[in-house]
């Protein structure tokens, strides 16, 4: 019988990996996206190697705890019962971790430099709102709804009233804070620009009518936050270009 370190699961510029190696990250990971998984692992641990981005003792060990509490494995007999039952080694939780902190390394090497053009030419699309809605399947009713708001009815009381939403009802219409980008095109051109305590509406949004209520508007604004987001952003762009540069065959899907 072939076993699985004998059957090639990827070739990725020159390099062969076989498929017992590929499992063994999916199994670490717990998700099975696996090859593809894998494919962005060596890549990333290729340009890490090249831009000597290293992992240090105490940057392992540390990572290796953050793992053991998130999995709340707080004795060392409930890592190895853990790991034994998916055929796992302490070695490949070495790695994993190692990967974890490479990742990171990378994502922030790539990024260098790049992230301030990206914020001002992508400003907009940071800038966030705090709102409240009510959700209903009637223009007319909207339309009424949003009379009502304007002329001072209490927006949380009509909201819990009328609103279809199960889950911003129970909150008073309330759903808090969200992007530009995490907006419908209909709630971000008005949202935008307008005071506190404003009232929009109807908006209709694949066909159902929408009361909007702006509780506050956030200008952008380039915090640790939004930094953090920016890299993974620019990094995973990277990963993608390098994913199609790179010669990766999957011979497994022929």
């Amino acid at each position: 019988m072939i076993s699985l370190d004998q059957v090639i699961a990827l070739h990725i510029e020159g390099s062969s990996y076989s498929l017992a190696t590929v499992l063994r990250c999916a199994n670490m990971r717990g998700r099975f996206s696996a090859i593809e998984d894998y494919a962005s692992h060596v890549l990333i641990a290729a340009y890490a190697q090249e831009h000597q981005l290293t992992v240090s003792p105490e940057e392992l060990q540390k990572a290796v705890d953050d793992w053991r509490a998130e999995n709340e494995l707080y004795q060392a007999s409930e890592v190895k019962e853990w790991l034994a039952e998916r055929s796992l080694s302490t070695s490949d939780l070495a790695d994993y971790a190692r990967m974890k902190i490479v990742k990171d390394l990378v994502c922030e090497h790539v990024a260098v430099g790049k992230v301030e053009r990206y914020f001002t030419e992508q400003r907009s699309e940071f800038d966030a709102v705090a709102f409240a809605q009510i959700v209903v399947n009637e223009r007319g009713i909207a339309r009424e709804l949003t009379f009502k708001a304007q002329e001072g009815a209490e927006f949380f009381l009509l909201a819990r009233e009328y609103s279809t939403d199960e889950q911003s009802r129970l909150a008073g219409g309330f759903v808090g804070r969200r992007e530009r980008m995490q907006l419908p095109r209909a709630v971000a051109a008005q949202a935008f620009g307008s005071v506190s305590g404003t009232v929009i509406g109807p908006l209709e949004i694949d066909k159902q009518f929408y009361v909007i209520k702006v509780e506050e508007v956030y200008p952008a604004e380039l915090n640790a936050d939004t930094r953090s987001r920016i890299e993974q952003i620019l990094f995973e762009e990277w990963l993608s270009s390098r994913r199609r540069q790179a010669s990766v065959h999957i011979p497994l899907y022929g």
